[in-house]
């Protein structure tokens, strides 16, 4: 079979519908609602965005909300997560809804919530397909929040890469900046050896854009999550698709060298990006415990110099003792990895000061989700309520490294006159990780 006749033939509508809100099938008190797409050969195509029941935000939820719309602008997540997976990080979304900033998730299609009957989970050939379902979720968060709405987003490796190619070739409106976490720009190894084996995957293309491709997962990195094999999280007890039918295809595989190939010409995305990877990557065949505080899945290295080519202002960002997915790390790298993130968007994406009180308790709540690291801080007493002072020294509440960090008190100015400085170990040029262990 040639390369054109295995081909999807994707149709996509030009006006996407999107369904009410209802309650959302994997988390309590969350909401999800179905955008129809268009059809391919395998057919209806449709994307799920998902966000917290607004009947379930509290009141200091609300409050913060409204203060910042009284000063002019609603603040917003757009989430995109990656590969084998989709949205169920309830703490992330927790986190961001404490400051008061509207979050939006989306299950890409073929993912999740998304996927269905007779579809072949996560296959797409050219990743600037998910423009239809990015655009119809910016479009959404711009009805429901208004016109004067900043919205960050945010996305996590095969999303990063994915997520780029729209920002750069769509420009989307109300986007005013991007955070990437541990974003996929580029294959493991360098750019060489995605060259050098781009002939393969094309050899295996030839029999069918479905092919599988010979590429084991040893599993590592779901070791490191799951809190039954020493990890913090239970959100894998329960997959929404068992994980075994997500396959490397060769179709599906040449996207990806195509998006990573088209960064390395350079984008020429306007907008502020933030970058952040773990400090190690550990890529091997065999289990190490040293892999629960490292990139076990993506060289950072090849991120981190392929993340100079997405624009004019790139930030870089190390996590040390980062997980792939940062936010599911441990809890003194997750609570870093939220600080710089909600200090570098007050400052470049939504120039509104984040209060120090409800940073900081944010930052302590995130820090201890998870069910490992619930049940080791059951009986310990946290200090959320001290904040940072004016000058932006520690107050008694603070963590060292909680990062770039919003300086206001609750009642505090919200000018740009009050934006925060950047910090923690973010730069802007030099690649200060260590080399890759693969």
């Amino acid at each position: 079979m040639g390369d054109m006749a295995d081909s999807l033939h994707t149709q996509l509508d030009a006006h996407p519908v999107v369904d009410d809100w209802m309650p959302d099938s994997v988390m309590p008190d969350y909401q999800q609602a179905t955008v129809y797409l268009g059809r391919d050969d395998e057919g209806e195509l449709v994307a799920t965005f998902v966000r917290k029941n607004p009947a379930k935000l509290t009141v200091a939820q609300r409050l913060r909300r409204a203060r910042f719309a009284l000063r002019g602008h609603r603040l917003a997540i757009m989430y995109v997560h990656g590969w084998n997976d989709y949205f169920y990080r309830r703490h992330e979304s927790e986190f961001w809804e404490s400051l008061g900033i509207a979050f939006y998730a989306v299950d890409l299609r073929k993912f999740g919530r998304s996927l269905r009957d007779g579809q072949t989970p996560g296959y797409i050939e050219d990743l600037h397909d998910y423009a239809a379902e990015l655009n119809a979720l910016r479009d959404l968060i711009v009805r429901e929040q208004g016109e004067q709405v900043r919205i960050l987003l945010m996305a996590h490796s095969q999303g990063g890469l994915s997520s780029v190619l729209w920002v750069n070739g769509e420009r989307p409106h109300h986007v005013d900046a991007v955070a990437l976490n541990s974003p996929w720009l580029e294959l493991q190894g360098n750019r060489m050896f995605r060259i050098l084996s781009t002939p393969v995957v094309q050899a295996y293309r030839l029999a069918g854009g479905k092919t599988v491709m010979p590429m084991r997962d040893p599993g590592f990195y779901g070791r490191c999550i799951d809190s039954a094999t020493g990890g913090d999280w239970d959100y894998l007890a329960h997959p929404l698709v068992d994980p075994s039918r997500f396959l490397p295809r060769a179709g599906w595989m040449q996207a990806i060298y195509n998006a990573q190939a088209e960064v390395a010409r350079r984008l020429d995305i306007r907008i502020p990006v933030l970058v952040c990877t773990s400090d190690r990557t550990m890529l091997q065949p065999t289990w190490d415990e040293a892999m629960r505080e490292a990139d076990s899945v993506l060289d950072i290295t090849a991120i981190r110099q392929a993340s100079l080519n997405l624009g004019d202002v790139v930030t870089l960002a190390t996590i040390r003792g980062g997980l792939h997915d940062l936010s599911l790390s441990r809890p003194a790298a997750r609570r870093r990895y939220f600080a710089i993130v909600a200090g570098w968007a007050s400052l470049m994406c939504w120039r509104r000061v984040i209060s120090a009180h409800g940073l900081h308790a944010a930052l302590d709540a995130v820090e201890h989700a998870g069910v490992r690291t619930a049940e080791a801080g059951a009986g310990a007493v946290t200090n959320a309520g001290a904040g940072l002072s004016p000058a932006g020294t520690a107050g008694a509440g603070s963590r060292e490294g909680d990062g770039p960090a919003s300086v206001a008190s609750d009642g505090g100015s919200d000018s740009a006159d009050s934006m925060p400085t950047s910090g923690g170990r973010a730069n802007s040029g030099t690649d200060d990780a260590p080399a890759a262990s693969a």
